[in-house]
């Protein structure tokens, strides 16, 4: 299985990136230029991309080499595939080779093809890829052998191109964590970005057979017998997985894809806080984490405010002129807010932050920042019934100890009943029991009940802010605040009722 990373460049960057020290001063070989096409063939239904496959015929200096590649996953740039490939005669793919390929590498599908030979593959072209790729050798300490590659060139799909502008530092030899290294010491020198697409996903995109998608959080896949520090290691991947998978969309601007980011970064977040008292992150990485949280939840208020808040106000007809103005001026100010989060995700600063966290993920950084007594060597089937228990104990204390009739208390039960809720979920591959499915959903409708109660103070903050926007519109604002202020009056304490009731309930695990 393949790993590499990929490191988007800008058009000025081109011409830089094979003058940087880190990259000439260790090569271990002269760079070789070579032209290549890749054509990449599916089924009319998109069957192998619908499986997370590609095949693909590269043609250069006459030579033709068809490879089956997908699966495996991509974490902060670094891709790990399963790569089969064989050379062929020519441009157009070896149908029999494809069905060797295609039994190793996708057996089910395989076999469904079997079945029914009428209903076998038929393989079309889907895009082709025309790159120019300069490639060398670089040796590091230990014996690790990386291979640069350099590739320029554009993806085609009919009329439509996208050009392309990577490059890859495959590792060949030696652990694959001291990539993430090798890409910072770049990203010092000539900022990059991190790529987790591939040129597969991209060209398919052209095709018009991916699009960006709103992606969720998912079962975190855990080994009963792991240790606790390999479950942290898989449970940070999870997070920084759904927050890089959002990438594309709120980059478009989609309000969904960003409150998905910022839930991948929030379920981050709450892994660390879980294990605090075992392990601290770097400081310049925790930083970061935090820089990037604000920048996400402050375009998240005003998307909230506007789809959510502002069309359940109780407003005659003679209010609407008012409101249109106020809600003129809140998509503006949202607007401005995801221009700022596309900045943050475009910057040199997110690239770092990516970077540094998936080489503390890949190199298991948590053995170096573990504690003496290093309690991450615990399995985890043994660890987690007690970090859920703590986090469980937690939501009592917030509860108990405060006065549940004002929001900042119940909004500080919220986020530990929040973080309960993350924690039961990161472990939720173990066996629970009824008892915890029952605790999981008291904690769900807690958090949804209590969200709303947060997202009306919330909106009072927002709405002192449009007074310098709008302040012609005073008197409707005034009138919207006091709404929001008479709603939260009404519902504190009901709320604060509701928490004491649902805390009754048995914390199993």
């Amino acid at each position: 299985m393949e790993a590499e990373i990929k490191l988007a460049l800008d058009a000025n960057s081109v011409t830089q990136i094979r003058k940087l020290p880190v990259l000439r001063a260790n090569a271990s070989s002269k760079p070789v230029e070579v032209e290549h096409v890749d054509r990449y063939f599916d089924s009319a239904a998109f069957d192998l991309w619908q499986h997370g496959f590609a095949l693909r015929v590269r043609s250069a200096g006459g030579r033709h080499v068809q490879t089956l590649k997908g699966g495996g996953s991509a974490l902060a740039g670094l891709h790990r595939r399963t790569e089969l490939e064989a050379e062929i005669a020519t441009e157009e793919p070896d149908l029999d080779l494809f069905a060797r390929q295609l039994h190793e590498a996708l057996p089910k599908l395989a076999r469904s093809q079997g079945k029914d030979k009428g209903a076998a593959l038929q393989l079309a072209p889907v895009f082709v890829n025309r790159t120019k790729r300069s490639s060398w050798m670089i040796a590091l300490s230990e014996g690790a052998q990386v291979e640069c590659a350099l590739d320029l060139g554009e993806l085609q799909h009919g009329d439509r191109t996208v050009p392309v502008r990577e490059l890859e530092l495959e590792m060949k030899q030696g652990d694959p964590a001291r990539l993430f290294d090798l890409a910072q010491q770049v990203h010092e020198t000539l900022p990059v970005r991190v790529e987790n697409i591939s040129k597969a996903e991209r060209g398919y995109a052209l095709a018009g057979a991916v699009a960006p998608r709103v992606v969720k959080a998912t079962a975190v896949t855990l080994r009963h017998k792991a240790s606790m520090g390999e479950a942290l290691g898989a449970i940070m991947a999870n997070c920084l997985q759904q927050m890089q998978a959002n990438e594309r969309g709120v980059v478009a601007g989609d309000p969904e894809s960003l409150h998905q980011m910022r839930v991948g970064l929030r379920r981050l977040r709450a892994a660390l806080a879980m294990v605090r008292d075992m392990m601290q992150l770097p400081e310049a990485a925790a930083a970061g984490i935090e820089w990037l949280a604000g920048e996400l939840g402050d375009a998240r208020n005003w998307d909230v405010f506007i789809a959510s808040v502002l069309p359940e106000l109780p407003l005659h007809e003679e209010h609407q002129p008012s409101l249109a103005r106020i809600q003129v001026a809140a998509r503006e100010e949202a607007e401005r807010h995801r221009s700022k989060v596309k900045s943050a995700v475009g910057s040199a600063r997110y690239t770092t932050l990516m970077l540094a966290l998936g080489g503390w993920i890949a190199g298991e950084g948590w053995r170096q920042a573990a504690l003496p007594s290093d309690p991450l060597a615990r399995k985890v089937a043994k660890a987690a019934p007690q970090l859920v228990r703590h986090a469980a104990a937690r939501v009592r204390k917030r509860a108990r100890g405060y006065d549940l009739t004002q929001p900042e208390s119940l909004h500080k039960v919220r986020i530990a009943a929040k973080k309960e809720r993350y924690a039961r979920e990161f472990f939720e591959a173990l066996e629970h029991g009824k008892k915890a499915t029952r605790r999981h959903e008291v904690l769900t409708g807690m958090q949804e009940e209590l969200g709303v109660l947060n997202d009306s103070v919330v909106a009072r903050e927002l709405v002192a802010q449009l007074r310098e926007r709008v302040p012609q519109e005073t008197a409707l604002l005034g009138f919207i605040e006091g709404v929001l202020a008479e709603r939260a009056a009404r519902t504190v304490p009901l709320a604060g009722k509701h928490v004491k009731q649902r805390l009754r309930e048995r914390a199993g695990f």
